[in-house]
């Protein structure tokens, strides 16, 4: 974490600590026009965005899961995730696996499809890609 510790004071980052601080993970989500529920976690401790470069970084209290109902998909979310933003995109995950099959794959890349809205593509660096409705992984999903 020491290099988001010296992105912080090298440039004017957005930190939110706290009750507030899931909801500061939402709203980045939505502000680079990515669904709110995309990153589905609890006890979320502290959330920070970097505008200038896209940096975010979000601090949970222990490693959480969840289960998309709508793509039946099964997330594991690791206490500390980074990753860099830019509309309708999120690269360079750390920290963020789906279960396929029987492993869990880690997910490294995001992305709202321009030429069709509806639909998000997830990929791993194995190459996997899978395809969803937006839909799926709006707030409260």
């Amino acid at each position: 974490m020491a290099l988001v510790e010296s992105e912080i004071k090298k440039e004017n980052a957005s930190v939110v600590r706290g009750d507030e601080a899931l909801e500061k993970v939402m709203d980045i989500m939505e502000l680079y026009c990515l669904p709110g529920g995309l990153m589905a976690m609890k006890d979320v401790l502290e959330a920070g965005l970097v505008q200038e470069t896209g940096h975010v970084w979000i601090k949970q209290k222990s490693e959480s899961k969840h289960h998309y109902k709508k793509a039946d998909k099964h997330v594991k979310v690791s206490a500390n995730i980074t990753c860099k933003v830019e509309k309708n995109k999120v690269k360079n995950i750390k920290g963020v696996k789906a279960r396929d099959m029987m492993l869990w794959v880690p997910i490294y890349e995001m992305e709202v499809d321009e030429k069709n809205p509806g639909k998000i593509h997830f990929r791993s660096i194995a190459g996997l890609t899978k395809t969803f409705p937006v839909e799926y992984f709006a707030r409260g999903e």
